[in-house]
């Protein structure tokens, strides 16, 4: 009896040492070969998404800056330009009016002037403004002490050709984002 315990006991050892071999080089191959189709898939998109929520992220930038310059242009009673370079893909801000008139920053011919650089790849396609009362070599939107502006558009994007128009209503000065 104790010879079919023993026999019994060899025969459960075989079988399950049978079954819990591993897995063999072939299948190793095939699951990594699987895993590196899914992450080349996989990338290109990621990166698409990160370019299209770094240009909303941007148009959301412009927009928070034309609203904040619109409220200071109540707020401290002056005119500001905020003026689109884009060659160089940069928006300033400057205060335009009186010459002897006091204000933080840097100052350039009695302007304060600050500066926000677009990220790369990201462009500044399409600027329409209205009349200006102070001239300005580049195109500009205009923020007045009585809460209007001069109104305009300006479009962003990238190369992909995504991007997002920002429209500034010229009576009230508030500034709307919408996909383009």
């Amino acid at each position: 009896m104790e010879r079919m315990g023993l026999k019994v006991e060899m025969e459960r050892m075989r079988m399950w040492s049978a079954g819990n071999r591993g897995f063999s080089l072939i299948e190793l191959t095939v699951v990594l070969i699987l895993i590196s189709l899914s992450i080349a898939l996989v990338a290109p998109s990621l990166s698409k998404f990160s370019k299209s929520v770094e240009l909303k992220a941007c148009s959301q930038r412009i927009a928070a800056i034309l609203r904040n310059y619109r409220g200071e242009a109540v707020n401290r009673g002056k005119v500001y330009q905020v003026v689109f370079d884009p060659k160089r893909i940069e928006v300033r801000i400057q205060s335009v009016g009186e010459e002897g008139e006091e204000g933080a920053g840097e100052k350039k011919d009695g302007r304060e002037i600050k500066t926000y650089k677009l990220p790369s790849g990201i462009q500044i396609k399409e600027i329409e403004a209205g009349l200006l009362q102070y001239p300005s070599d580049l195109p500009a939107i205009e923020f007045y002490p009585n809460g209007g502006s001069n109104g305009g558009k300006i479009i962003i994007d990238t190369q992909d050709n995504e991007g997002y128009r920002i429209k500034v209503d010229f009576l009230t000065g508030n500034v709307k984002i919408e996909n383009i």
